[in-house]
Formats: C-alpha cells, sequence, structure tokens
C-alpha cells in the first residue's frame, strides 16, 4: 500500500492526532473495497479541510454511501424529492410544497440531511407552538392581521393539531424514502415526535326535512341543481363544480365525474378523480334530470347573450361567461344560502355527508352506496349492466321520494 504523507499542520501534536483520526477512520471498513474509498479519501483531502468526522463515515458506509460523499442538505433534498413526484394531483404537490415552505424548510433546510435526528425533528413543531403562542399574544382575541417574528405566512393564522398531523405525515413520507429508496438515512427521526392525538369531529348532516327545506329555498338559484347533486347523491364539491355535458347522458339519467376542478394556488384548476373508483356515473332521479335539462336550455341562452365573451369549457356549472366557479366560493353560497333558509350552517362536503345518510334512511343496498359516493373497496366494473343502471336510478329515486316527502 502506497504511503500517504501529508503537510502543512501547525504542530507535531496535529499532526499526530491528524493520523491517528485516519487510522480511526480505516478502521471502519469492514472490508477492502470500502477500505481502499476511504483511503482514496484520506489521500485526496485538500491541504486545511479536516477529514470528516468517524461518525459521518460510519453512517455513509452503514446505509450504503460513499464514505466521502459530502451528502446532500435537508432543503436539497425535500426539494428533488418533491419535484419526483409526478403522479401527485395538483392540490396534494401544493399541500406539501405549502408544509414544506411554511413549516419544514424554515428549520431543516440547511441541515445536512444524513446528520437529521429527533432533534431536528422536535423543533420543527416547537416552532409551530412558538408562533401559535405568539400569535395569541399579538392578536389579543382580535382577528385583526399581526406579523410574527420568524413566520414567512402571508396571513398567520393558528397552526391546530390536525394541521401539525399533516406536517407530520409529510415529514414521515420524506425520511421513509430518503431511509428505503436512496438509502441516506439509517432510520426515520420523525418517530421520536409524538404529537397530540387528532380527534375528528363528526360531520354534522342534515335530515331529510332541512334538505327539502334547502333544495326548496334554493330552487331559482343558478347553483341550485349543484347543490340538489351533492345533497341527494353525494358528489364531492370539486366533482360536482367540475362536471361536463360531455360526460353527461340525462336520457339514460347520469352525470359522469371525469375531470373534477380543484383550487391549487387560489386558481380553479382542473384534476383527476381522488381515486380509481371516483371515476364513475352518479345516477340521478328523474326530477333533478328534468332540472339539469331546463339548466341546461337557460345556460344556453346565457351563452348565446355573452357571444364572443363566452369561455367555452362544456361545464355543467360554470359563471356567466362559461368560466369554472372557485370551489371555495361554492361553499361560501351554499352556507349563505342555508343561513338565508334558516337552516343550520354545514360545510358543503357535510352535503355529501347528508347524502350518505339519506341513503341509508332510504334503505339503498350498502354497495349502490359505496359505489355512488364513490370510495367503494373493490374496483368498480368498467360497464354497467342494464339491472345495474336500474338499481342505480332506483336507489337515485328512493332517496329523492325520501327528501320530498319529509315533513317541513
Amino acid at each position: 500500500m502506497k504511503q500517504v504523507r501529508q503537510y502543512g499542520f501547525r504542530t507535531k501534536t496535529e499532526a499526530e492526532k491528524a493520523a491517528q483520526h485516519a487510522g480511526k477512520l480505516l478502521g471502519l471498513a469492514t472490508d477492502e473495497i470500502t477500505r481502499k474509498r476511504i483511503g482514496d479519501m484520506i489521500a485526496t483531502a485538500k491541504r486545511g479541510v479536516p477529514l470528516p468526522s468517524a461518525e459521518d463515515v460510519a453512517r455513509r458506509i452503514g446505509v450504503g454511501l460513499d464514505p466521502e460523499s459530502t451528502g446532500v442538505s435537508t432543503g436539497e433534498a425535500w426539494h428533488a424529492w418533491l419535484a419526483g413526484k409526478k403522479r401527485l394531483r395538483a392540490s396534494s404537490a401544493e399541500r406539501l410544497e405549502i408544509a414544506g415552505r411554511h413549516w419544514i424548510l424554515p428549520v431543516l433546510a440547511d441541515v445536512p440531511l444524513e446528520r437529521l435526528n429527533g432533534a431536528h425533528m422536535a423543533e420543527v413543531f416547537a416552532r409551530i407552538e412558538r408562533l401559535n403562542a405568539q400569535l395569541a399574544v399579538k392578536q389579543g382575541g382580535s382577528r385583526s392581521f399581526v406579523r410574527l417574528d420568524g413566520d414567512v405566512r402571508t396571513r398567520p393564522r393558528h397552526v391546530g393539531v390536525a394541521s401539525q398531523h399533516r406536517v407530520y405525515a409529510a415529514l414521515r413520507e420524506f425520511c421513509n424514502f430518503e431511509m428505503r429508496k436512496t438509502r441516506r438515512l439509517a432510520y426515520n427521526p420523525v418517530y421520536a415526535v409524538e404529537l397530540e392525538p387528532e380527534v375528528t369531529p363528526e360531520a354534522r348532516r342534515w335530515s331529510a326535512s332541512q334538505a327539502r327545506a334547502f333544495l326548496a329555498f334554493t330552487k331559482d338559484d343558478p347553483l341550485g341543481p349543484l347543490f340538489r347533486i351533492v345533497l341527494l347523491r353525494g358528489a364531492r364539491r370539486g366533482e360536482a363544480v367540475g362536471l361536463r355535458w360531455a360526460d353527461a347522458d340525462l336520457d339514460a339519467g347520469y352525470v359522469r365525474v371525469r375531470r373534477p376542478i380543484v383550487l391549487v394556488r387560489g386558481a380553479a384548476t382542473e384534476s383527476t378523480p381522488k381515486t380509481k373508483t371516483g371515476d364513475r356515473p352518479i345516477w340521478l332521479d328523474a326530477e333533478t334530470v328534468r332540472i339539469l335539462k331546463e339548466h341546461r336550455t337557460v345556460q344556453l341562452k346565457a351563452r348565446l347573450k355573452a357571444g364572443e365573451s363566452w369561455q367555452d369549457n362544456d361545464l355543467i356549472f360554470c359563471q356567466g361567461d362559461g368560466t369554472p366557479y372557485k370551489p371555495d366560493a361554492v361553499t361560501r353560497r351554499f352556507q349563505r344560502l342555508a343561513s338565508l333558509a334558516g337552516l343550520p350552517v354545514i360545510k358543503l362536503h357535510e352535503g355529501r355527508h347528508s347524502a350518505a345518510s339519506l341513503a341509508r334512511d332510504a334503505e339503498v343496498d350498502p354497495e349502490i352506496r359505496r359505489r355512488t359516493l364513490g370510495h367503494a373497496d373493490a374496483a368498480m366494473t368498467a360497464h354497467y349492466t342494464h339491472i345495474e343502471a336500474e338499481a342505480h336510478k332506483a336507489a337515485a329515486e328512493a332517496v329523492a321520494k325520501l327528501v320530498e316527502g319529509a315533513s317541513s
């Protein structure tokens, strides 16, 4: 083996310590290939640049990395990981990007990835709690806008347990990737953190009589038919907003979910169904079909009136110029109308929960209910038989009958 000489040490003691450290590094090798790599690292070390610690080299060897690899920062690794998630829905990618920008990177961006540990993870959530406490003091019970020290958000607000669990989930997924795929982490340090349990309150639901009152109150509203599809058939908000005429067959009695519209960076954006079973037909009762046909006539008149300003997106529900509604605007209108109707104000997604309860009360078959809601355990069949179509239409009629027959 070639003897290596290095110069530039100020004292003999420093030179001896460096030699001992080099020997310690060579002692970490468990095979000749690794020993050669460590030797090359020592031989090519630049004058004045210290060799990596034995702890760092041992960690790299343990996860199968080159001993002389300087690694990457957590920020660099995070951005590369996020950029590689090509199959993510736009809304899911935005949630991860926000979790990184607001909570993860302000703490971990410059930390070498290979050095991540439980203390780093704990600091992410400690910072959240500090900002929550700071916000509570500065607001003093008011809802006025405040600025917080070290906060990168444009409009700070309290970060609840549910949101903290979303940050935790993002960290867990990222670190699992670095542990199992790149092998740059030997373990997942996020498991050193324990959050307060997330308690999800039970969704509120409208009764059949409340749903009936709301549908009667909104029958002349431009979004009345959309709310009817949510309340009676359980469509998700984005699914209902993104329904297209090309995907509907009103003579057969259904509209099909193909391209939901979600909110991404404040803009209404076309997406894909949330799950495989989300791509499905939503079967309608006869009254809803009649209302939609009437709605189409009204829309065609609006299109002629708009002329060249009309933007043709083929949407069943659109604004006066053909552009899509923003999903959050649809929710706000739903809640405002509920308040005006004197009903309990619920979330639009809780209208979907109401639809599930109404279907159960109407004694609709559980399998039909699951397929209608689009979250069945078993994949939907590609093509429905005539019998299946009749069963779905019968279920739609049963729910409509339950609501229409409810006492005020």
